[in-house]
């Protein structure tokens, strides 16, 4: 059963409160030694895009949410682990820690966490696939960000990496939801890629309000750039279809603002 835990700095665990969530499943709240947790995803774990959902019941994701919200000081556990042993979840170190106060405090470090399986992009997504309502009050307050790591000190010896803007990463979210919606399936990490690759070739063009946008003169309609690249990723051209998807896809960017500034053209197709 998904836990959430507390930090202690004892090595023995004390349960503070168990929470039913029906089907004979439960949220159990203990303290737990700091520093125990999964280095990947054991195999089942609900945040991975291809473990089952609806193993478990929408309740226990509505009550583990708060290990998302600002500050938050409960962990997410790992159900493979033991209320006498609790580790915390590496899905969630990965994908819904950024926030949580105590693992920015405690680690673990961010470079001893991975997996080789796609994972959702953040809780709410993966409570929604598991049964819980978009407009769950439980999820209002969750903080949506990739993973905790994106802006952890690099390992020892090795040479910082630029911070990625923060536009960019958003774009990055919105383009890979629009070619999944488009597409009506999820192919993980193929569809990421495609995405960040659409959003940098808009920061490219001076077209994304990513860095130094007042600097930088546009080069194209970003409508113009998005069609060529649909055209480029399909392999041919469908005409008035793919001018219609690239304006689709710019209103959406224009409307979380992420244009650099703040309108997009539409393109016309001559055939």
């Amino acid at each position: 059963m998904p836990d959430s835990t507390d930090d202690a700095t004892s090595t023995s665990t004390e349960i503070l409160a168990v929470h039913d969530g029906g089907d004979g499943w439960g949220v159990i709240t203990t303290t737990a030694p700091a520093g125990d947790y999964q280095s990947s995803p054991c195999a089942r774990c609900p945040w991975l895009r291809d473990s089952p959902v609806g193993a478990f019941p929408p309740e226990v994701f509505r009550h583990s949410a708060r290990t998302t919200y600002d500050l938050a000081t409960h962990k997410f556990g790992c159900h493979a682990s033991t209320r006498e042993q609790p580790k915390t979840c590496a899905g969630f170190l990965l994908r819904g820690a950024a926030h949580n106060l105590s693992v920015r405090v405690h680690g673990p470090d961010a470079t001893a966490v991975s997996s080789d399986r796609p994972l959702y992009d953040n809780y709410r997504e993966m409570a929604i696939a598991n049964g819980v309502h978009p407009d769950d009050p439980a999820l209002q307050q969750c903080r949506d960000s990739r993973a905790y790591h994106d802006d952890a000190p690099a390992p020892a010896g090795t040479a910082p990496q630029p911070l990625v803007p923060l536009a960019l990463v958003r774009a990055t979210r919105i383009i890979r939801d629009y070619i999944v919606a488009s597409v009506g399936a999820d192919h993980g990490d193929e569809m990421t890629s495609q995405a960040q690759l659409l959003a940098s070739r808009l920061a490219a063009h001076g077209l994304l309000a990513t860095v130094d946008t007042t600097s930088r003169t546009a080069t194209s309609a970003p409508a113009g750039v998005i069609r060529a690249f649909i055209v480029e990723s399909v392999g041919e051209d469908s005409g008035d279809d793919m001018t219609e998807q690239a304006d689709q896809l710019c209103q959406q960017l224009a409307a979380a603002g992420l244009l650099a500034y703040g309108t997009y053209v539409p393109v016309t197709f001559t055939p």
